[in-house]
């Protein structure tokens, strides 16, 4: 009996000691292992990022906008990010950061986005309005007028980009007298007494009889038409007005509008036919186009693909361009003709019968 004891007592311990060390083993396993340490020369080890993740820099803190980010403040951190999931943009080195201004209120937590950040200078606060900080280095914001079709039907966005297209009209001048030609004459020497005559200048002709003329012009001069890509990679920064910064009011609920029930949304506004757009362009480029739109020429907006920069060069189009390029025949001059004559053609079709009857009352 003692030895069948003895037997049962020792095969307690042993499962309790089984027990035990099953226990243990299940507790390490349980446990995250550390990170591989990476040996770093002339400076402590650092642990490898896992493998999945990098490391980027985000907000600790609340940042403002127009706040200058510095290390003292310890505003931003590098943190481990998943690579699927890190945003376009995002920075991955601190000293990127530091001496840079907050474009917009950048919450805890956010990633920094190279776009939320500006090269400002002046002392750690606000620095500008928010138009001011949108605008990159080197760059400067003009506003100009444009409607629907020079706007690309409506379709420019902030953040777009854009060429700038230039007609103009051109006419002849005299020199001298910065006037159009052709001037105007008047008899000093020969007197008018003996046959000289005043008028416009013209020029003398032969005719078949042998009779010698001055020919001169029947109507003022024709302006030449001549139409250049200038400005490119334009980047709009708004369209319409720029709202008032104001504090938002809470709604107004009036008194026989139910509890929890559902307004319509009012209709927006009707677009009015002129509109401001601000393009973000280079001080020269502002210029030009300040001299255009003193200088009366048509400006229309060419809206570029997404992710298009580069620059073309492009040859000014003109109506001798258009006939030699596209090969446009000059029409002879015959003994018949078509009746009404067409006198005219509207520059926007609006119907079927757009251009007949003498233009259908198009523009001229």
């Amino acid at each position: 009996m003692r030895g069948g004891r003895i037997f049962i007592i020792v095969g307690i311990v042993l499962f309790v000691g089984a027990l035990a060390v099953g226990f243990i083993f299940l507790r390490r396993s349980q446990q995250t292992p550390e990170p591989p340490v990476t040996e770093v020369e002339g400076g402590t080890p650092q642990p490898e990022v896992p493998k999945g993740l990098t490391e980027i820099v985000v907000a600790v803190q609340n940042i403002p906008r127009g706040m200058r980010i510095t290390e003292d403040i310890n505003a931003v951190i590098l943190r481990d990010w998943p690579e699927d999931a890190v945003p376009e943009g995002a920075i991955t080195d601190l000293e990127a950061v530091y001496s840079r201004v907050a474009r917009v209120d950048i919450v805890r937590e956010m990633p920094i986005l190279e776009d939320m950040l500006t090269e400002g200078t002046g002392d750690l606060g606000a620095i500008g309005s928010g138009p001011a900080l949108r605008i990159p280095p080197g760059k400067v914001a003009y506003a100009l007028p444009v409607a629907r079709y020079s706007s690309v039907a409506w379709a420019l966005q902030p953040g777009d980009h854009v060429d700038v297209m230039l007609s103009l009209l051109l006419v002849d001048l005299d020199e001298e007298f910065q006037s159009i030609v052709p001037n105007q004459m008047r008899c000093i020497s020969p007197s008018e007494e003996e046959g000289c005559q005043s008028g416009p200048e013209g020029r003398l002709e032969v005719l078949s009889n042998g009779w010698l003329v001055s020919m001169s012009a029947s109507e003022s001069q024709r302006p030449r038409l001549v139409t250049q890509l200038t400005i490119q990679d334009a980047v709009v920064l708004h369209v319409g007005d720029w709202p008032a910064e104001v504090e938002e009011q809470p709604p107004v609920v009036e008194e026989e509008q139910m509890e929890g029930e559902e307004q319509p949304e009012p209709p927006p506004p009707p677009r009015a036919e002129v509109e401001p757009l601000t393009l973000v362009v280079t001080r020269q480029d502002a210029m030009v186009l300040d001299h255009a739109l003193a200088a009366g020429a048509r400006i229309n907006l060419l809206l570029r693909p997404a992710g298009d920069t580069g620059l073309v060069t492009t040859d000014s189009v003109t109506l001798q361009y258009i006939m030699d390029r596209f090969r446009i025949e000059l029409p002879p001059k015959l003994p018949y003709g078509v009746t009404p004559p067409l006198m005219r053609l509207e520059r926007t079709a609006r119907s079927e019968a757009a251009g007949q009857y003498g233009g259908g009352g198009g523009e001229e």
